[in-house]
């Protein structure tokens, strides 16, 4: 099969009535490189022409049009291939002349139901609508108790098939309301019921004398496997034969069969950014025999890199002998933890918001950005599920803890660029915030989707005191995240646009300050993929201390520099508290060997990461990548073409001699400076407050191949 094509047809695209026939040419790749092994091969089979044709026919008889005819033709295309087109002679279509629905009086918002009906009068007539109004008609009266309720449907078309008329007739019944449910619960193997019938029917949340409702059963369906302990959850009305007398009450049958309640999960894996890594976490969905789900949770990252679980073997082997990122994050030095513990109530006192409380000690981080040690910490949330697709969260966190950022970051944001000032930034504080997370997820698949829409959207605050935060902390930040997805082709088409704003308490008379672990970062293998992780946006850089310009020492102004044309020892991310982000993305399944398995993607990426009120400057990077689907999820490699040259920023030195000592200075070197050092305590040390001029620009790379920027990701990208 060479190709497939229509002609005549109007009302419908080429798209449309192709996915009604049978009839399907070979893949593209096939088409075009006509080599055996590349791509699929479809043959046509005649036999399938004659049912093509009635269901073309079917097709457009359902929409209206009675007096369509089609027809098909094969012609020789190339050798040994065909083309197959099916012409079509549409005709006039019917139009909708009169549409009644009766039978709704009594019924509550029956006019707005008859108001979002589908099918309308002067269009054309569409019996797949009509059908489509019949069942939102049914589906509404039995969410609203008419249990019994029935729809018939009548048409007349006139003799010369030129107008139709449609009735939809409906038989309410009596409201209905649930009666005491019926319960027949398989325990485990080797075990006894788990879990009494009083919990199960508090879980559903259908109490006895409730409006029956076919949304409540489905509501409740989806509590009880939320649970995690059902391996199998069945729940529909008993026949009418066994429903009590009268047709005013529903009883409901519950089918279940118990899973073990208890569990341990573990992982175990190695990162580019984390070394080695594990988590352990135990499980009692059952805690106390009342649904609760207990959780206790731990665990470890940087190990082999971060002490005190490293030697210079492992740290060699995590960092590829220094020439991996891990060798450039000061953050990495200390092994990441988390050790928590989750307990979970299924419903709140029979409300569909669902509780939970987490007491933890943790140490996280960002590449390059911050270091986040809490040793006591707690989280108190309220989730609820508005519909099938959508969660909304309400949540409280108070943490004791204190967060660490690369010095040259202090210095160049907040002008802390002495050991004292930077170290009351950094001391230990009390962090109370209240958040609100809105999500809705209609995908298909949450690892790769290939059709539907994600929606993200998170308020943070921590600006009241009766949070129970310390002053300097203060600040509100919201952020949002929309991505669809859609098939074209052979392949996805993927679109994901981020956003966010944070503001902060004020230190000073003009200086707003973010606790580092809130700022907004962008860049890396989910994010912009020309830029490398958190590099997109402003940065502070670190000089070699072999490029330092000392001048004279001993002569009065003492000035340190760097000359234009110098390097850096390494980059530092600054983030912003405001940032935009777009991805989009064309994924193509492989047509020559593993289809299922290899995936081709190309991409642009862009975005900035800014501090108001500068004016962001958008950074546009295309590329491409290639996705594998393994067991442990896709991995992805990308390699992101990146034009633009580095922010400037200012450019710092330290002195190697006095890192980890009680005065730990930090020099502006950018070229040009005309801050003079002073020597106190015996040390010479820029004045406080100094600050750094961020007119250091880092040298532009002067091949094109120094340009490419590799990531690698394992999961979902967005």
């Amino acid at each position: 099969m060479r190709a497939l094509e229509f002609t005549g047809n109007r009302a419908f695209s080429d798209g449309e009535l192709a996915r009604w026939v049978t009839t399907t040419p070979s893949a593209r790749i096939r088409r075009l490189l006509r080599i055996p092994g590349f791509g699929t091969k479809r043959c046509l089979n005649r036999r399938y022409l004659a049912r093509d044709i009635g269901d073309l026919a079917l097709f457009y008889r359902n929409r209206g049009f009675y007096d369509v005819k089609v027809d098909t033709t094969v012609q020789p295309r190339g050798r040994a291939g065909v083309a197959v087109t099916f012409s079509i002679v549409e005709g006039e279509p019917t139009i909708l002349t009169d549409y009644t629905v009766s039978g709704l009086d009594g019924v509550r918002d029956s006019a707005l139901l008859v108001q979002s009906l589908r099918l309308r009068e002067s269009r054309p007539f569409d019996l797949s609508l009509l059908i489509a109004d019949v069942d939102s008609i049914t589906r509404r009266l039995r969410n609203n108790g008419y249990y019994r309720a029935t729809t018939l449907m009548n048409t007349h078309r006139s003799l010369d098939s030129l107008t139709m008329t449609a009735e939809v007739r409906v038989l309410p019944g009596k409201q209905a309301r649930f009666g005491e449910p019926v319960f027949e619960i398989e325990p485990a193997e080797d075990r006894r019921q788990e879990l009494p019938n009083r919990i199960v029917q508090r879980v559903m949340g259908i109490q006895p004398g409730a409006l029956y409702s076919d949304a409540a059963i489905v509501d409740a369906q989806r509590s009880l496997y939320l649970l995690g302990i059902y391996r199998h959850v069945a729940m529909e009305p008993l026949p009418d034969s066994a429903q009590p007398p009268g047709d005013t009450t529903v009883v409901l049958n519950v089918r279940l069969s118990e899973d073990y309640m208890k569990g341990i999960d573990s992982e175990y894996g190695w990162a580019t950014l984390d070394c080695f890594r594990v988590r352990l976490q135990y499980s009692d969905r059952n805690f106390l025999r009342s649904a609760r789900r207990l959780e206790v949770t731990g665990q470890a990252s940087k190990i082999g890199f971060g002490a005190p679980v490293a030697s210079q073997a492992s740290r060699d082997f995590c960092s590829l002998n220094g020439q991996g990122p891990l060798a450039e994050d000061q953050f990495s030095e200390d092994m990441h933890y988390f050790g928590g513990v989750t307990i979970r109530q299924p419903r709140l006192l029979g409300t569909r918001w669902v509780p939970a409380l987490s007491l933890y000690s943790e140490r996280r981080g960002e590449f390059k950005a911050y270091q986040r040690t809490t040793p006591v910490g707690s989280d108190l949330s309220f989730t609820r599920g508005l519909g099938e697709q959508s969660q909304l969260r309400l949540g409280y966190s108070q943490e004791y803890g204190r967060t660490e950022a690369p010095d040259a970051v202090l210095c160049a944001l907040f002008n802390r660029c002495d050991e004292t000032s930077r170290a009351a930034i950094s001391e230990r504080a009390t962090l109370g915030i209240a958040s609100a997370t809105l999500s809705r997820f209609t995908t298909d698949n949450l690892v790769s989707p290939n059709r539907g829409t994600i929606f993200r959207a998170e308020a943070r605050t921590s600006a009241s005191p009766y949070l129970g935060t310390s002053r300097s902390l203060f600040f509100n930040k919201l952020s949002g995240e929309v991505a669809a997805y859609a098939p074209l082709g052979r392949g996805v088409f993927s679109v994901r646009l981020r956003a966010g704003a944070v503001a902060g308490s004020s230190l000073s008379d003009s200086l707003a300050y973010i606790p580092p672990q809130e700022r907004l970062y962008a860049g890396g293998a989910t994010s912009v993929r020309g830029f490398q992780q958190n590099e997109l946006g402003a940065a502070v850089y670190v000089a070699r201390t072999t490029d330092l310009d000392k001048g004279d020492t001993t002569a009065t102004p003492v000035r340190y520099s760097v000359a234009d044309t110098v390097g850096f020892e390494r980059v530092v991310p600054v983030g912003g508290n405001t940032l935009v982000v777009a991805n989009f993305e064309l994924r193509v399944r492989d047509p020559f060997l593993f289809p299922n398995v290899l995936q081709y993607v190309f991409f642009v990426d862009g975005g900035d990461v800014w501090n108001r009120p500068t004016t962001p400057r958008l950074k546009w990077t295309p590329g491409l990548g290639l996705s594998a689907v393994t067991p442990i999820g896709p991995i992805q490699a990308n390699l992101g073409y990146n034009a633009h040259p580095r922010s400037k920023g200012p450019i710092y030195s330290e002195d190697p001699l006095r890192i980890g000592t009680s005065i730990s200075p930090l020099y502006c070197v950018t070229p040009g400076n005309t801050i003079d050092l002073e020597r106190r305590d015996g040390v010479l040390q820029p004045p406080v407050g100094s600050g750094c001029p961020a007119t250091y620009a880092p040298r532009a790379p002067t091949r094109w191949t120094q340009r490419l920027v590799f990531t690698l990701s394992l999961g979902s990208t967005f």
